[in-house]
């Protein structure tokens, strides 16, 4: 079970997400080599430290790039990667024109990734360590004097009596008869671990209490109980399992609207383009339109400039005779494929 922990971090990123910043486990493991700027590693290094080969942490940040990207890998390239070659030069060989580095942080999600090393094994059940120590601190501050059962009685209690149509505050105030505190307290209580969890239902679960009963001597058989403990047993874990299904069909439901959502989102992004495109065409038939607008105009310039010109010339041609008072005009004008010729 504890190895099943330790591997929790591997299958959920968001657990690495909240433990990706506790960067002080690395060197509480093994020393941890950086460059001469004490803020980044190589690729190298990181196989250094986890004692692996090289490829295997090539493989873990391009199968998880996004995240890495998150956690502030930088991907050097150009002039960019010399001038960062040349402030590290006592690690890095000169001139490099590419170099890609890691901070801590990426470190330590490697070490969350990688299954084949002993010392990310390390790394991730000392995680475990902090964690469930941070959690049994959290927790010993919310209950104080109270127990895990306690609070399973005040959540059954008040789900029961509500159920029946009491207020809630009137639950509360039987939960405390039951419990034999002050009511006032009962429903700081009740509220306290609302606020932090939710619900109390929230905190039952997540902290996996499951209560039948306020002690194990209680559920020994006995002449003149025994059947109504088995039947109290039996009602505490219907009720028990009937609010898990719920949540899981909450969840379950909420699950099926993100991924029709995401679908949604698909179609939308697919239309999106499909306007894009066609909006690129109508831009080029634009663009060909005022092309076309533009030669006509000088086209019909040009006609109209050639026909003043033809108008210049007939009226050059008409000669008058001093010696007579007709007109003389004899001459014809074609004008063939724009050239004027005479008849």
């Amino acid at each position: 079970m504890a190895n099943a922990k330790v591997d929790t971090y591997m299958e959920d990123v968001l657990l690495r997400n909240q433990n990706v910043r506790r960067v002080e486990v690395l060197d509480k493991i093994k020393e941890l080599v950086m460059l001469p700027d004490n803020k980044h590693v190589t690729v190298k290094m990181i196989a250094d430290y986890y004692e692996v080969d090289k490829n295997v942490i090539e493989q873990i940040i391009k199968k998880h790039r996004d995240e890495f990207d998150e956690d502030g890998a930088r991907y050097l390239r150009g002039q960019e990667a010399v001038d960062f070659n040349t402030e590290n030069n006592s690690v890095l060989r000169i001139p490099r024109k590419m170099v890609n580095v890691y901070n801590r942080r990426s470190v330590l999600r490697i070490g969350m990734l990688l299954r084949d090393s002993s010392v990310a094994t390390k790394v991730r059940r000392y995680l475990l360590d902090v964690e469930e120590k941070v959690s049994d601190n959290v927790k010993g501050e919310v209950l104080g004097s109270w127990t895990d059962n306690d609070l399973y009685v005040l959540n059954q209690t008040v789900n029961e009596e509500v159920g029946k149509g009491k207020t809630k505050m009137n639950a509360i105030r039987i939960a405390a008869e039951k419990l034999n505190r002050n009511a006032n307290n009962v429903q700081q209580k009740y509220y306290q671990i609302k606020r932090k969890y939710g619900s109390l239902q929230d905190y039952i679960v997540k902290h996996n209490v499951i209560y039948l009963e306020p002690s194990y001597d209680s559920l020994m058989p006995s002449e003149n109980n025994s059947t109504q403990q088995h039947s109290d047993v039996v009602l505490a874990l219907t009720t028990h399992l009937e609010s898990v299904l719920r949540d899981v069909k909450i969840e379950s439901n909420l699950m099926s609207q993100i991924n029709e959502l995401r679908l949604e989102v698909g179609d939308l992004k697919n239309q999106l383009k499909l306007k894009e495109v066609l909006l690129e065409g109508k831009e080029a038939q634009l663009n060909n339109k005022t092309k076309l607008n533009s030669k006509l105009k000088k086209e019909k310039s040009d006609l109209e400039h050639k026909l003043r010109f033809i108008s210049q010339i007939l009226n050059s041609s008409k000669v008058v005779d001093n010696t007579h008072t007709e007109i003389q005009d004899t001459k014809k004008y074609v004008i063939k494929n724009g050239v004027i010729e005479t008849q």
